[in-house]
């Protein structure tokens, strides 16, 4: 695949700041190619009319727990969906101002309900997507999360966790849950392909084998079949031990693009970000690319080398690629913790395919 007649490009800035009380970065380019950046669980925002040069200053949204941000390409809103609050927040101009709507959220017709003590999550998996082939085209998909009982992250509930996806086809208002992925799932990440495949990517906290989970929709993102483990995307660990003497892999949340087809010469381009230090402590952030619609990961970039946890990526038609991820402070893993900033790291596919 040709990269174009564009430069390599890549630069890095902190955006926020005292990441241990503003953690869970998510990333998002408005209709106008504004760039959003949330944290917090969307419940802090900056914004920059610039491709990611300027930014306004830090703009507190309400409050609300888990939430995510999905653009819906239909319309150019941006919205902020807090499925266990029953709202979202909706902004009509690109994400100056925001306004409450209530939503209705429906449990899945295979009988999975989604009980009112353990409702989809979405704050900490990849922000949404609008989709564009197939029968399906229009609806709004994002990846979500269901923690029985109660939505305790207890070691002892993770063979009852499972990702899922909620989806709406009238604009946001009201919301479906998908049907299960794979227990044991948690914090995932999806994108569309161009035949209408939707690809689901999951941290697992059961991955022994230091490998993430994947599974397919034919379906618009409702039914999620073909469980598979993915053979080249690894999880990290934990540098502690869980109270069962156990140490699995635990995972870390990831992030997750598809390329849009004028940056990528009409081709299906995913990337994905996270640690790449499989078994072990959280550092070294990459991206990976694939370009054989997610068969293999055959390239991968180091972005930073130090401590560095959760990412969200997003991408924009003129080929600005966008990673926000936690940080740390220094890149020595042995004296800092890996989450201490949240930084933007801006590129574009030729520095991805740079040698």
């Amino acid at each position: 695949m040709t990269a174009g007649a564009e430069q390599p490009f890549f630069d890095m800035q902190d955006i926020f700041d005292s990441a241990p009380r503003d953690r869970i970065p998510k990333v998002a380019v408005a209709a106008d190619g504004s760039v959003l950046a949330f944290t917090r669980s969307c419940r802090l925002m900056r914004r920059s009319e610039d491709r990611g040069e300027t930014w306004s200053e830090p703009q507190g949204l309400e409050p609300g727990g888990s939430a995510n941000v999905v653009v819906d390409d239909n319309s150019g809103d941006v919205l902020i969906v807090q499925p266990g609050q029953r709202r979202v927040l909706r902004s009509g101009d690109n994400g100056k101002t925001w306004h409450a709507e209530e939503i209705e959220v429906l449990p899945n017709t295979m009988g999975h309900g989604v009980p009112d003590n353990a409702p989809a999550s979405v704050g900490a998996s990849e922000s949404g997507i609008t989709l564009h082939h197939g029968p399906h085209e229009g609806r709004l998909l994002m990846p979500a999360r269901v923690q029985p009982p109660h939505g305790d992250n207890a070691q002892e509930y993770w063979p009852l966790n499972y990702n899922t996806s909620i989806y709406s086809d009238d604009a946001g208002r009201t919301w479906q849950v998908g049907e299960p992925v794979q227990s044991g799932t948690g914090e995932g990440t999806l994108a569309e392909l161009a035949d209408g495949r939707i690809y689901y990517n999951s941290r697992c906290h059961m991955a022994v084998d230091a490998r993430r989970r994947i599974a397919w929709s034919h379906d618009g993102g409702h039914r999620w079949v073909d469980w598979q483990v993915c053979e080249t995307l690894r999880e990290v660990g934990e540098p502690f031990y869980f109270k069962y003497g156990t140490r699995p892999a635990y995972g870390c949340n990831a992030g997750l693009v598809g390329l849009p087809p004028e940056a990528a010469s009409g081709k299906d381009v995913l990337l994905f970000s996270t640690p790449d230090n499989p078994g072990r402590t959280r550092v070294r952030m990459t991206v990976w690319a694939s370009f054989d619609r997610a068969e293999t990961w055959s390239l991968k970039r180091l972005v930073y080398g130090g401590p560095s946890a959760y990412s969200s990526l997003a991408a924009d038609p003129r080929g600005r690629i966008y990673l926000l991820f936690e940080r740390g402070r220094s890149a020595n893993p042995k004296s800092d913790i890996d989450h201490h900033k949240i930084t933007l790291a801006r590129f574009n596919l030729p520095w991805l395919l740079q040698l």
